[in-house]
Order: structure tokens, then sequence, then C-alpha cells
């Protein structure tokens, strides 16, 4: 049995039991990512995930990790462009351990000056890593792209000018901004009961004062299509585009999911098999959608070589002009649904991803995640609600692009046939 419990303070308690394992995944999503960040101070929700594990007023950063690697558990963190999220998974007789540790790590950074200096310099080797890897920057030029001027184009690295800026007082600030209990999900799933994980939820953040949440709701993005691109000299040329999408409140979203798993998702797409498979013009090749509230965009990406860029952004134009003009058929239909809802299935299996699924879905629409109604919207899609939003997802006026490669080529223009 799934449930949300609301602690007094505006907790949200998100309990998936599950008694038949003996394992428990527990984590703390926070409401702050990129998306909150002021623009000279980019990057800070990030530096902040990497700062918390630097040390407590009660804990040295060695006892963090000393303490949770004695109990066998997993430690880690990610940031998002919406949500920063800390979690543990370990046996379940290690709960109030690990909520321990993810508590005071919560509440409790000392955001030491010396220690953030020498973290700046591991998120700047984070950084240029990203910045040799093409993909990765092609990536961040295709959202700075579909969204110019909006808050979802920001890196969540943020920049190397603004982490050099940073100070410890920043750090404190935004996280007593953002760090607020309303704005704040703990998602536990595995062996453990409602009343255990909200006895443990009250001890150890129900002592939090009430605080009112920050207005953070992203506004609607005005996706106009624009193209970005970085010369680098490197043996392939990186390709992407991003056409608007749907936000992830609407329940167009189950369209365009199934209409992605037929045309870019999975080995046997339209995609994958005429891109790649019938013309060689690729290694590999996705196209797949992104949501967030009030926002959206398909994104499609491959690499290929400098000589065959032409024909590839023709090739995938002419794959989408097919979609629109004939759909797709009740077979790939009836596949796309199975494949979609063995993942849903799959997923329920592992207590971590389901800590995370329905953790992000707390997190982002306060509520919680419901598996069974999310079947029951996948089996409701008819082919006429697929080639609804094939038109209106696949808008050539409105398509951006990126591009990193050698010598720079406006694919923006050969998809939108200008």
């Amino acid at each position: 049995m799934n449930k949300l419990v609301v602690l007094d303070n505006g907790l949200k308690v998100v309990v998936c039991e599950n008694p038949s394992v003996r394992s428990l995944a527990a984590g703390v999503f926070v409401g702050a990512g990129s998306v909150n960040e002021e623009s000279e101070k980019s990057g800070i929700s990030h530096l902040i995930e990497h700062m918390v594990f630097k040390g407590t007023e009660r804990r040295s950063a060695f006892d963090i990790v000393n303490e949770t690697d004695s109990v066998g558990a997993q430690l880690n963190a990610y940031t998002s462009k919406t949500h920063t999220c800390y979690y543990t998974v370990s046996r379940d007789i290690h709960a109030d351990k690990c909520l321990d540790v993810l508590a005071d790590m919560y509440f409790n950074p000392k955001f030491d000056a010396a220690e953030l200096e020498k973290e700046k310099k591991v998120v700047l080797e984070e950084l240029n890593e990203s910045e040799d890897t093409p993909d990765d920057v092609c990536m961040e030029k295709l959202a700075s792209a579909v969204y110019k001027g909006h808050a979802l184009e920001r890196s969540i690295l943020g920049t190397k000018k603004t982490l050099k800026a940073l100070s410890a007082e920043d750090l404190h600030a935004y996280k007593n901004k953002f760090y607020v209990p309303t704005d704040t999900v703990l998602s536990l799933a595995g062996n453990i009961s409602e009343a255990e994980a909200v006895g443990l939820a009250e001890k150890h953040f129900g002592r939090a004062p009430v605080v009112e949440s920050p207005a953070r709701r992203l506004e609607a993005a005005t996706v106009k299509g624009h193209f970005a691109h970085k010369k680098k000299q490197i043996e392939q040329a990186h390709i992407a585009f991003g056409f608007p999408g749907i936000a992830y409140e609407s329940d167009e979203t189950f369209a365009l999911k199934l209409l992605s798993s037929a045309f870019g998702m999975e080995m046997s797409s339209r995609l994958f098999q005429n891109v790649r498979e019938k013309l060689g013009l690729c290694y590999s090749i996705i196209g797949y959608p992104t949501s967030y509230i009030n926002n959206g965009s398909y994104v499609i990406y491959t690499s290929t070589s400098p000589e065959n860029v032409e024909l590839a952004v023709k090739a995938i134009r002419a794959e989408i002009e097919r979609l629109l003009e004939g759909g797709i058929t009740e077979e790939e239909l009836a596949k796309s649904k199975e494949q979609l809802k063995t993942s849903m299935v799959l997923g329920q299996e592992s207590t971590s991803a389901v800590m995370r699924a329905f953790g992000r879905h707390a997190v982002t629409t306060g509520e919680l995640y419901d598996i069974d109604d999310n079947i029951r919207k996948i089996d409701e899609v008819t082919l006429k609600d697929i080639s609804a939003v094939a038109e209106k997802v696949f808008d050539f006026e409105r398509v951006s692009a990126s591009f990193v490669g050698g010598e720079i080529v406006d694919i923006h223009k050969m998809m939108k046939g200008i």
C-alpha cells in the first residue's frame, strides 16, 4: 500500500511498503534546482548538493560516509533542473541510522569556507569534464536554444564565473530560503510500515518549523525556435533538435510517450530502424520527451560523420513527415503500450526506483504517484490521440537545434526546410 502523509510542519512523507524485501530506500527531495537560481548564482543548487557531504555541525565529512559505510548503506545525491535529492539504500534494520544522517545533512551543513574553496575546484573539474563530452555540450546547447530567456535554459552545473564567485554566505542564504519542510518530500520504499515511516519522519524531520514555501511555480516558456552551436575539433558532428513538448501535468504526456516509443525510443523504433539500420548514418539515435510543470520538449539526438550531416538531418525530417502524414499503426500502438506498461511495472521491482519515482512526482506535484491510474491512462490512448499530439509537437516553425563539431553546419535551416 502506498501512502502520502503530511506532517504538521508541511513536510510530505511518501511511504511505499513492500514487506517482501529486506531493504529500504530513503530519499529526501528538496524543491530546489537550477530553475530557482538567480543568473549570477547559477550552479548554487548543485554546489550545495556537494557541500552537504563536506561536514555538518555533528559530523565531519569522513563521519558522514563512514557511518553509512559501516552499516553497508549506499549514500548519494543528485541535482536536477527542478529539485535536489539526497538518498540512501540500506537494509531495513538501518533505517533509523540512515535517516539520522540524511536529516543531519539536510538541517546542519557547515559550509566551511576552506572546504568550499576546495569543493569549487572539484565542481570546476566536473564542469571541465562535461565540456569535454560532446553529447553533454550538445544537450546543454539545445536547452539554451529551446528555453532561451527562460529559467529552464540555465545549466545545472553553472559557469566557471558564477561558481568562483559563490560564498558560504550565499549557500546558507539559498539553503535557508529553499530547504523548507513545505517544499520537501521524504520518500521511503521497502520493508517499512506507514506507522514506522511516519514515526521516523517525525523523529528526524518533524522538528523543523513551519516556513512558507517560496513561490517557484514554473511559468510556461515561449518556444520560438533557436539555433545554438559550438565549434569543437572532434571526429563526429553531434546534432540535436528540440520541438515544443507537453507539460508534466498534462494527460497528453501518455500519448507522447507512446508516440516516442514507436518513433524514437526503442531499437525497433522508426528513427533507429531507418536512420541507423537502413541508411547506416549513425551508431545511435534517439527521440524522447522531457517534461516539467507548464513546460516540455521533444528531443531528437544523434551523432554522425561530418560528411553525413545533411543526409542525417534530411532522413530525420523525412521520418517526422511520414509520421505526420500517416501516424503510427495499430500494431505500433499496441507494442508501445506494452513496452511502456512493462517498464513502469518492472520499475516497481526496485526499492530505489520506486523511491525515486514517487519522490520526484510528489516534489513536483504534491501528490501521490498512482501506477494503476497511469496504466489506465495508457490503455485509453487512441491512434487519434497520437496523431493529435504529433501535430502539436512536430512544429517545424518552432523547432530548435544544436550542433557541436569541427565545422558549423546550419542544421536548423535544414530541419525547417529553408
